[in-house]
């Protein structure tokens, strides 16, 4: 008998926890603004920060989803990139899909009426917001990015973000270390930028 009510009362305490947590997370919005069934304006408009509620971890997986897979025009894929910058994430899935589209070019700035939230790289802004958790993940990325616009940009945010000589030291150590000759020629690009 006593084995018996110690499962009933198992039972009810995880059912208990379980109907705790879904009324936790439904509280917050789970999926982002589809961006690609979005006029501009409207996909403007709900980026407003009045019209966001308190957010759950699947939205960032979402948003990031549209930004990467979405059929987004030039101007909505901008808005998405924008918005996934003022959250300020510090996961890795976030800031990896930042640094995929750094040298993303946005086609415009805002409309007339309003000062501009962005520039001509939005994803940069949106690396140099977030700040010190993407220290990391572009000094991973600097060995192998052989683009020059990519890689100036790249030091770009380290610049804003992190102590350059830092940086520098680190990347000289990693230099020092490689034997691929495409890595070394890559390092040492980006060395002489953020020297720059």
């Amino acid at each position: 008998m006593k084995k018996y009510i110690g499962t009933v009362l198992l039972l009810i305490m995880t059912l208990r926890a379980h109907a705790q947590n879904v009324a936790a997370t439904s509280n917050c919005v789970t999926n982002p603004p589809d961006f690609a069934k979005l006029s501009y304006e409207e996909a403007s408009e709900a980026l407003e920060p009045e019209a966001r509620k308190e957010i759950c971890p699947e939205y960032l997986t979402n948003l990031v989803s549209q930004i990467r897979h979405g059929n987004l025009s030039n101007d909505n894929k901008t808005l998405a990139i924008y918005l996934l910058g003022t959250f300020h994430p510090k996961d890795t899935n976030s800031i990896e899909a930042l640094v995929e589209c750094i040298d993303f070019r946005a086609s415009r700035f805002d409309p007339k009426t309003r000062i501009s939230r962005w520039g001509e790289y939005p994803a940069e802004e949106a690396l140099t917001r977030i700040g010190g958790p993407v220290i990391n993940p572009i000094l991973a990325h600097l060995p192998t990015e052989t683009k020059q616009l990519r890689r100036h940009l790249m030091c770009e945010v380290l610049k804003r973000v992190a102590d350059e000589k830092a940086c520098q030291a680190h990347l000289s150590h990693v230099l020092a270390a490689e034997s691929d000759a495409t890595k070394k020629a890559n390092l040492e690009a980006a060395l002489a930028e953020l020297q720059k």
